[in-house]
């Protein structure tokens, strides 16, 4: 900008009135903004058009200080000179309205000019109407050109080449963009023939895209777990979709699960007192004996029955009309004359002595009732156990 320029300004050019901001008055959460701003930014004043505000990437730009710009006008340091759209941002600047990005020459102290893309948006500074100016090095992100071309290529390439099965679909209209070699394989489809399909295709996915259930080119229907997430490249978001074959071990899990079925199915002709006896088999052995039932009091054999019926705390509690810390240390008293520590052993020692009827035996023999087991049913025990532990 020239000083033939000035009779653009319809207001009159007011002399700098000592409201000029510098480091030590700013204000400080413009300052904090202005300062951390990775962008060179510097604002001007609309009242006086001055420079109030310089910031350290600015400065570094420009390889100046900030006593170089800072109450300076912008007729001293254009830095609107050469501006592509000169009249656009001219009257963007009398009217205090944003100003698009647009090429300019941006004077350097040296003498020399670096060409840049400058961009105005006017904001308040201490309640006086500023613009502030933010800049882009043309030739530093031309220099960086190349860098992001390569990066840009190994970002395709890892896509492309990945063991994950991805694919990117278009979020504005939902149509596959681009698929990548390992969708290709598990599908079956060509790159060209996947890319242009909807997401809703129910030839690709019958079920859904999300619920995992993929259709093949061959007429296998696979099962994956599938996620998604969305990606923006430029200035258009995209989704990508990632797919993992988990059919076989799917189908691993029903085989397994059918087996223990019919492992449970089998073992059902086992009776009740086999299962209590192992239980009581594998009781720790202890050092001393008890002498069972005859220590046993009426309520406490009252409660073994319950136990053998197999309610819980609670329900004994409401069956005997007593309260549950009634119940508990009727409980805790059974175990220690029986010589168990589990519900489940108690439930079987009593079970073995002819309390499964469901009625409380008050005169039951002392001695407890043995039954001799057979190789093969002690076999079939163990295999029980065996079948419960997996």
């Amino acid at each position: 900008m020239t000083n033939a320029c000035i009779d653009i300004f319809t207001r009159p050019h007011q002399p700098s009135t000592g409201w000029v901001s510098n480091a030590r008055d700013r204000d400080t959460q413009y300052e904090c903004f202005i300062e951390q701003n990775p962008a060179p930014a510097i604002v001007c004043s609309l009242r006086d058009l001055r420079y109030v505000t310089v910031n350290r990437s600015f400065l570094t730009l420009t390889n100046s200080a900030d006593d170089h710009w800072l109450r300076r006008s912008i007729y001293e340091r254009d830095i609107l000179d050469g501006a592509v759209n000169a009249d656009l941002v001219k009257r963007a600047l009398v009217e205090a309205q944003t100003i698009p990005q647009t090429l300019a020459d941006l004077a350097m102290p040296d003498g020399t000019s670096r060409r840049v893309i400058v961009a105005g948006q006017p904001v308040t500074v201490a309640g006086q109407p500023c613009m502030l100016f933010t800049f882009t090095d043309i030739e530093a992100w031309r220099e960086s050109e190349p860098y992001h071309a390569r990066y840009r290529t190994s970002v395709e390439a890892a896509f492309a080449n990945s063991s994950a099965c991805m694919m990117i679909v278009d979020a504005a209209n939902n149509v596959v963009n681009v698929a990548n070699e390992s969708l290709c394989s598990l599908t079956g489809y060509q790159a060209d023939e996947l890319a242009g399909r909807s997401i809703y295709d129910v030839d690709l996915w019958p079920s859904g895209i999300a619920s995992g259930t993929v259709h093949t080119k061959c007429g296998q229907h696979l099962e994956c777990l599938v996620s998604q997430a969305s990606v923006t490249v430029g200035e258009q978001t995209y989704v990508l979709w990632t797919f993992q074959d988990v059919t076989k071990r799917r189908m691993d899990e029903r085989d397994l699960a059918a087996a223990i079925e019919a492992t449970i199915t089998e073992s059902k002709w086992l009776s009740h007192a086999i299962l209590d006896n192992l239980t009581l088999r594998s009781e720790p052995t202890r050092i001393s004996v008890p002498s069972g039932l005859n220590d046993l009091t009426v309520r406490e054999r009252e409660v073994l029955a319950l136990i053998c019926e197999g309610m819980d705390d609670k329900t004994m509690a409401r069956t005997l009309n007593v309260s549950g810390n009634t119940v508990r240390n009727h409980v805790a008293r059974v175990y220690s004359k029986i010589g168990v520590n589990r519900r489940v052993a108690a439930a079987a020692w009593g079970r073995a002595r002819g309390f499964d009827s469901g009625s409380v035996r008050t005169v039951l023999p002392s001695a407890p009732l043995t039954c001799p087991e057979p190789p093969a049913l002690e076999a079939a025990c163990i295999s029980v156990c065996a079948i419960s532990s997996f």
